[in-house]
């Protein structure tokens, strides 16, 4: 499911963290986030929006296996693997035919993937050319803000807001233009209030 593969990236790439964010600015926050493959966590996720009755809520485990190799697996309600590979993107749901397709159809996908693989790294500098991020710390918690900066991204996303207290990543929240959360992600067992 395409609408899940930023929120995916993302919780692989935060959910990876176990680490507290030792220092108090976006550069110790993103050491802290840095990971070496392969990492797993469980998640749900809750989509919303005008056009369902009721929200969609789907579960399953976020896996980072390296550079460019991020996977999605929902179990519940339904199941559904997407697994992304490089540029080549591949998603295979029960009872349904597989799909393929190719990154280069979303520059914007492409670009933020491209990003959040440079956060597992560690990488600053890859971060903010997808992005504008603004980092806030308050005791024994923290929010990283992430405006996407290309073109067109910022139709459907207009903020993805990540939260975690003790430096244990917790929520992932994707705030559409009009300030409502369209998806909102939790990460582990967490406990933490995911409202934006």
């Amino acid at each position: 499911m395409i609408s899940g593969l930023i929120e995916a990236c993302l919780g692989c790439w935060l959910a990876a963290s176990a680490a507290a964010a030792g220092g108090q600015d976006l550069e110790s926050l993103l050491a802290s986030l840095a990971r070496e493959p392969p990492q797993t966590i469980a998640f749900v996720e809750t989509h919303r929006s005008r056009l369902l009755e009721r929200d969609l809520v789907v579960s399953g485990v976020l896996e980072y296996r390296g550079k460019d190799r991020l996977s999605r697996v929902v179990t519940a309600p339904y199941r559904e693997r997407t697994d992304i590979e490089g540029s080549d993107v591949r998603i295979q749901r029960e009872g349904r035919p597989e799909r393929r397709f190719s990154l280069q159809r979303s520059q914007a996908l492409a670009g933020m993937l491209a990003a959040f693989s440079s956060v597992l790294a560690g990488d600053r500098a890859a971060l903010e050319s997808a992005f504008e991020p603004a980092v806030e710390f308050t005791a024994g918690a923290w929010r990283l803000d992430l405006v996407p900066r290309q073109r067109g991204a910022e139709d459907r996303i207009a903020k993805i807001r990540v939260s975690g207290t003790g430096g244990t990543p917790a929520c992932i929240v994707v705030l559409a233009p009009d300030g409502s959360a369209a998806t909102v992600i939790r990460l582990g067992a967490t406990e933490q209030n995911c409202e934006p």
